[in-house]
């Protein structure tokens, strides 16, 4: 086998590599947001803004706590506070609107507002310059003639370990299992006691702690910029409708699937081309496909 054909192997496990580790994150950041329109019939336009949350408050505990040890007291620290604020989010601002008519719009338009008021307030807090965050693990693995980072083996299982923890509660335990009844069939929910209010705000709150997680990792990898949250609340956004609205296993195949299209993208023609191709396959599946790979008709 020739060099360049070993070289451009390589290369491709490189992409693959890349596609699964920004796949497993978006997945993770997918399921949140999948949850909250599963349960609410309203979509989150603050996800974004609550992804770089996650990421300013890591980046403000690195000084104190330090890199590659301090993660572990970043997690516990962090995705609490982005649970309380989700909790606080909801309680707050989004269940006086859920007694008016049409509150899923009025939601809707409530956390568009609150995303460019966040966004702006982080100019303002952080500046506009970029911040980046050290990886959680510095180095290398070395297989062979392969190089593999460790930062990226620790993001995939991360995220993997954040999805499975996240089943675990959903099937296993009594807040999730009632979070999937008011999904299903909200009147019947009701009607067995099942206390609808708690479980609208502990979606919100799980779903804000997942994204939070989610803007740990990823920022590791990338930047945070006050403006850089809107480009996952795209991605998010194209994931949630490309999987099917509501379907959380059709969010998880969406976002690897996107994942990697990204990926290839990006190596074969440059990132600047990732944005159109995920809207060129969204708007190709709304086509062919309305309710997404998994949703209902």
């Amino acid at each position: 086998m020739s060099e360049d054909t070993l070289f451009l192997i390589y290369e491709l496990i490189d992409v693959i590599i890349s596609g699964l580790t920004n796949g497993s994150v978006y997945a993770l950041m997918a399921v949140g947001l999948t949850l909250v329109y599963g349960v609410t019939k309203a979509f989150n336009f603050a996800y974004g803004s609550f992804f770089n949350l996650g990421g300013y408050l890591a980046w403000l505990m690195i000084p104190v706590v330090g890199a590659v040890g301090g993660y572990v007291s970043i997690f516990i620290a962090v995705i609490p506070i982005m649970f309380i604020v989700g909790y606080g989010l909801e309680k707050s601002l989004v269940a006086p609107l859920r007694k008016r008519p049409e509150w899923e719009m009025k939601v809707m338009m409530m956390t568009l507002g609150l995303a460019l008021f966040m966004d702006n307030l982080y100019a303002v807090v952080f500046g506009g310059r970029v911040k980046s965050l050290p990886p959680i693990l510095e180095g290398t693995l070395d297989v062979g003639d392969l190089v593999f980072s460790y930062q990226d083996i620790m993001i995939f299982f991360l995220s993997i370990g954040g999805i499975l923890l996240f089943g675990w509660i959903l099937n296993n335990t009594r807040i999730g299992m009632a979070v999937q009844a008011v999904a299903q069939n909200p009147e019947g929910a009701k009607i067995v006691g099942i206390p609808e209010k708690r479980i609208f705000a502990a979606t919100f709150a799980i779903s804000t702690a997942m994204v939070g997680f989610g803007g740990i990792l990823l920022s590791q990898k990338y930047f945070i910029s006050p403006m850089s949250g809107g480009a996952i609340m795209v991605k998010s956004w194209v994931i949630t409708a490309f999987g099917g609205m509501g379907s959380i296993r059709g969010g998880l195949y969406a976002a690897f699937i996107i994942g990697m299209l990204e990926a290839f993208v990006g190596y074969t023609l440059g990132m600047s081309y990732s944005m159109i191709a995920l809207f060129i396959l969204l708007l190709t599946t709304l086509a062919l496909r309305p309710q997404g790979l998994m949703g209902r008709a």
